[in-house]
């Protein structure tokens, strides 16, 4: 093998280790952007998963929570279930009181009514005593006299006159008779007591003695008036006064009618109220009224109608005929009226 042989494979041999340092070179090149690639693949696939476990946990916490709102809304709905049950039972039980205070007022206008008719009675059979009292008296006197007319013999064969005394007598004895037969019917009716008194005392005053009512006396120079009676449904001693102020205004000659008011609280004492507009005579008239029944031991006070007097809260139990905003004055019976 001569020189220019040897050289040629030196020359081949540096190529080929040329070669295998490119290839080498190339090899470990790859090797590291290999080996880069998948450190940067690993830290986003764990970035996704770290992102992927904080949403499921932020699901999860939040399923937990609106969990919680059902649990709550569940409760707060079963508390307004009770509620409502509550509300209906309440609004039962108004119902129930409103229908027995419309009963015991029912009651009361027909104790009053049996009352009325009583005290009639009593009084028709006072003027009647007295009638027969009084033809007594001159059938006593005039056999008296035709007695002093005719001989001794014939007087002393007459039966005995009735003297003044015993005339009298009589007379007492049938107003005591009035005055009972008065006390029976009040102890019987006792939501009728200040009418029953009332209307007794005007009617059977010559029998038995009685004197006028001081709120009638003060309240005829108005007679005529209207005037609408409001008891409060809620309130137990409201009907026997509104009853007792009724037949004070129908002894003085007014014009007046009791309506049972329900569905209204808070009113203190007997209020008057006086339409806007009215006239003098009218408005003198619901003074002297106030006045009147503050006299009769009323706790009586004189407002103002708070809205339209066609217009009221509640409902009113009462005749339909006149209306209940006919009369010019009102009068509210409410707690503690004397």
């Amino acid at each position: 093998m001569d020189i220019d042989q040897l050289r040629g494979w030196a020359t081949f041999m540096d190529r080929a280790m040329i070669v295998s340092l490119v290839a080498t070179v190339l090899a470990v090149t790859a090797l590291g952007v290999t080996t880069w690639l998948s450190f940067k693949y690993n830290n986003a696939v764990r970035t996704q998963e770290h992102a992927a476990f904080d949403r499921f946990k932020d699901i999860e916490s939040r399923s937990g929570q609106l969990e919680k709102d059902a649990v709550a809304a569940r409760e707060r709905s079963a508390t307004l279930e009770q509620q409502m049950a509550a509300a209906r039972e309440r609004a039962v039980t108004a119902e129930q009181e409103a229908t027995a205070a419309r009963e015991r007022a029912a009651a009361s206008e027909q104790a009053i009514r049996e009352a009325n008719e009583r005290a009639a009675r009593s009084a028709r059979a006072a003027r009647a005593a007295r009638d027969t009292a009084v033809a007594s008296a001159k059938a006593a006197a005039r056999e008296k006299a035709a007695t002093s007319e005719k001989p001794p013999a014939a007087e002393t064969a007459a039966p005995p006159p009735l003297d003044t005394a015993t005339i009298q007598q009589r007379i007492a004895d049938l107003a005591k008779l009035v005055r009972d037969a008065t006390a029976r019917a009040e102890g019987a009716s006792p939501p009728a007591q200040g009418q029953a008194e009332e209307k007794g005392a005007s009617e059977a005053a010559p029998a038995s003695g009685d004197k006028q009512s001081p709120v009638v006396a003060s309240l005829q120079k108005y007679a005529g008036a209207k005037a609408a009676v409001f008891v409060i449904s809620q309130v137990p001693e409201a009907p026997a006064a509104g009853a007792a102020i009724s037949a004070d205004l129908s002894g003085a000659g007014w014009s007046s009618q009791t309506w049972t008011w329900s569905g209204v609280a808070g009113i203190y004492g007997v209020v008057v109220l006086l339409k806007e507009g009215s006239d003098a005579a009218t408005t003198e008239a619901a003074a002297a009224l106030v006045e009147a029944l503050r006299t009769a031991g009323f706790n009586a006070t004189k407002g103002d109608w708070p809205a339209d007097w066609r217009r009221y809260r509640g409902a009113l139990d009462g005749p339909q005929t006149p209306a209940p905003s006919d009369a010019p004055i009102r009068i509210v019976v409410g707690i503690k009226p004397r």
